[in-house]
């Protein structure tokens, strides 16, 4: 168990500082970093900055503090303010929001990570900042059923939006689909400052690996499993690829899920590993799931989910649903994957090209390359880097 966090955070203070003459970089997360996203989204961008020579101070909002986390941040040279997270829903966001706002007022430099870091720079009236675009919010909150297209919660993040598309110096989004969505909705002012950084993985993690020999096929459902998610269809690819060849179905879902009676009738074998624990249990299998609901709508446009380049980086295709349309296109073009969800004719031809990719030898190596030229951590890390440089010389 780690170290709780107090009302007004904890505070643990790298050597960043010693960093030269470039100003802070003052990363924000409204989600703990604790988790396995913030581990490879959060933490392994931070530590990789300030590499590069960056002051680098990460405010996040914790349960509790993970003194393995701590300890890599600490060795990165990174200052860590881990405020605690405090109540859920509305009103515990509303906190979040304002008490960060006043932690960071008068920061020369400030990376926004999603929209409501973007609404705590908004508030707090920073000079300088980029917004980074994990998804479209509010939109997403309504596929899931987080609240109502109507309600008094997606009007305020639709104007958060907007404001930040307005206001901010440099925008990040994860696709280019949803880059010309944002250029559409207001007036053209987001493509000039905009760039894409999509979901990258740390390629000394997630390294190519042969795949597992023998049977059965292991195929593997990892990481957050909300109502995002269309697990409906991926079941339907299990138990056809069932009746093709002994096949297990291994689930690495953080805790339970909206979809547990699901799984649990379809013999779906439970676990839960670390993120270090990751690259081992993708190794171990032959090919990895992300399919969403198509009928999440626009909200897929801004979506590539983090598993997506981990299983391509170990060497294992992956099936996309056909609104995942940055990760469809990749795959397709490069038959590292395929293309399957609910509106999709024919699940029997689906598998049938899944398997062919499964038994391809080839199949392993073009996913790999595509990991490196698509969804490198270094590479990334450099693009945010120029961003940085950029602003603090139009400062």
């Amino acid at each position: 168990m780690g170290q709780g966090v107090g009302e007004r955070g904890v505070v643990m203070t790298g050597s960043a500082s010693e960093g030269g003459a470039d100003c802070e970089i003052v990363y924000l997360s409204v989600d703990p970093v604790t988790s396995s996203v913030g581990s490879s989204q959060v933490v392994a961008y931070v530590c990789r900055i300030a590499e590069r020579g960056f002051p680098v101070h990460l405010h996040s909002f914790e349960h509790e503090i993970d003194p393995n986390v701590a300890s890599n941040l600490e060795r990165a040279g990174v200052r860590w303010t881990a405020h605690r997270y405090g109540s859920p829903g509305a009103r515990g966001g509303l906190s979040r929001v304002v008490r960060l706002a006043a932690s960071i007022r008068g920061s020369d430099l400030v990376h926004a990570r999603s929209d409501m870091a973007a609404a705590a720079a908004l508030l707090a009236g920073v000079d300088r900042w980029v917004w980074d675009v994990r998804s479209l919010w509010a939109e997403q909150k309504i596929a899931t059923g987080v609240f109502a297209a109507r309600s008094l919660q997606a009007r305020i993040f639709r104007q958060i939006e907007r404001a930040a598309a307005h206001r901010a110096d440099k925008v990040v989004t994860l696709t280019t689909e949803v880059i010309d969505v944002l250029d559409a909705r207001y007036g053209g002012v987001v493509k000039p400052k905009a760039m894409v950084v999509t979901t990258c993985v740390d390629r000394d993690r997630f390294r190519l690996a042969v795949p597992p020999s023998g049977k059965p096929l292991r195929v593997l459902l990892a990481g957050t499993l909300n109502r995002f998610y269309d697990v409906p269809s991926m079941l339907d690819l299990v138990h056809e690829l069932r009746s093709r060849r002994p096949t297990e179905f291994v689930v690495a879902a953080p805790g339970s899920t909206d979809w547990d009676e699901e799984l649990d009738g379809a013999g779906a074998i439970r676990i839960n590993v670390a993120s270090g624990e990751m690259p081992g249990l993708v190794a171990s299998c032959h090919l990895g799931l992300s399919v969403c609901r198509d009928d999440a709508g626009i909200s897929l446009t801004a979506a590539m989910p983090t598993k997506i380049g981990e299983f391509l980086a170990v060497g294992r295709p992956v099936v996309v649903n056909p609104g995942l349309t940055d990760a469809a296109g990749m795959l397709e073009s490069t038959a590292t994957g395929i293309v399957y969800g609910s509106d999709s004719p024919n699940v029997a031809l689906a598998v049938d090209r899944l398997l062919e990719l499964v038994d391809d030898p080839a199949t392993s190596l073009r996913a790999a390359q595509l990991a490196e030229q698509h969804f490198d951590l270094e590479t990334g890390v450099d693009r945010l880097v120029r961003a940085y440089r950029s602003l603090m010389a139009d400062g």
